[in-house]
C-alpha cells in the first residue's frame, strides 16, 4: 500500500518516537503489569500459606483437646513445621501458646519454655507477647530459673501491668523474698486492669505471708 507524502512523514516520525521511547513505554508496561501480577499472587499465597497453617493449627488444637499417648509428639512436630515454614502467619503465635499450656500442664516446663521462646519474639502479631512473657515466667520459674523468669516481666504494658506484678510475686516467694512478694501483689492491687477474683487471689498471698 502506497502512502502520499505527508502520510509518510508521520510514519516516519512514528517509527522514529518509538525507536527512541519504544523500549521505556514497553519497560513501563511490563513493571506495572507485573507489580499487578506480584500483588494477586502474593495476595494468592498468603491465603495460601494461611490455609496451610490453619491445618498443622487444627492438628495442635485437637491434640491439646483431646489429648492421647501421641499426642506430644504430634504438637511438637506440627509446632515445628508452623515455626519454620508459616511463621508470618496468625496461626504460628497462638499455637505456640496452645502448646505451651498443654506441656505446662504436662509438668514438661522445658519444652513449653522451648515454644514460648520463639512466641516472644516473633513479629506476626505483638499483641501476644505480653500473654506469652507471662507463660514464660511460669515455665521458667518451674525450673527455678528465677532470675530469667523475673526478667521476662520487667517493663510490662500497662494493660498487663497487675498480672506482672502478681506473676512477679509468685516467683519471689519461690526464691524465699516473703517482703519483696508482698510488695509486688500490693502493686498489683493498685494497678489498673485487675479483676475482682484476681484481687481477692492476691488478697490471700498477702494475708497468709502476714501482709496488709
Amino acid at each position: 500500500m502506497a502512502f502520499d507524502l505527508e502520510e509518510q512523514e508521520k510514519i516516519d516520525e512514528l517509527k522514529a518516537w518509538w525507536n527512541r521511547f519504544g523500549g521505556l513505554v514497553s519497560g513501563v508496561a511490563t513493571v506495572i503489569m507485573l507489580a499487578i501480577l506480584g500483588y494477586y499472587g502474593w495476595n494468592w499465597y498468603q491465603g495460601y500459606q494461611s490455609q496451610k497453617a490453619l491445618g498443622y493449627y487444627d492438628i495442635i488444637n485437637t491434640s491439646v483437646t483431646a489429648p492421647d499417648e501421641s499426642s506430644a509428639a504430634r504438637i511438637i512436630e506440627a509446632n515445628g513445621v508452623l515455626q519454620k515454614d508459616y511463621g508470618s502467619t496468625v496461626y504460628a503465635p497462638r499455637a505456640a501458646l496452645l502448646a505451651s499450656k498443654f506441656f505446662l500442664d504436662m509438668d514438661n516446663a522445658a519444652e513449653a519454655e522451648k515454644q514460648l521462646q520463639w512466641a516472644v519474639t516473633q513479629k506476626t502479631d505483638v499483641s501476644l507477647v505480653p500473654a506469652a512473657q507471662l507463660q514464660l515466667a511460669t515455665a521458667l520459674a518451674d525450673q527455678e530459673k528465677y532470675d530469667q523468669a523475673l526478667a521476662q516481666l520487667n517493663n510490662p504494658p500497662a494493660a498487663f501491668k497487675a498480672l506482672f506484678l502478681d506473676r512477679q510475686g509468685d516467683i519471689l516467694i519461690a526464691q524465699g523474698k516473703t517482703a519483696e512478694a508482698v510488695k509486688s501483689w500490693q502493686e498489683a492491687k493498685a494497678a489498673a486492669g485487675l479483676d475482682d477474683s484476681l484481687v481477692r487471689t492476691v488478697d490471700l498471698k498477702i494475708s497468709v505471708l502476714g501482709g496488709e
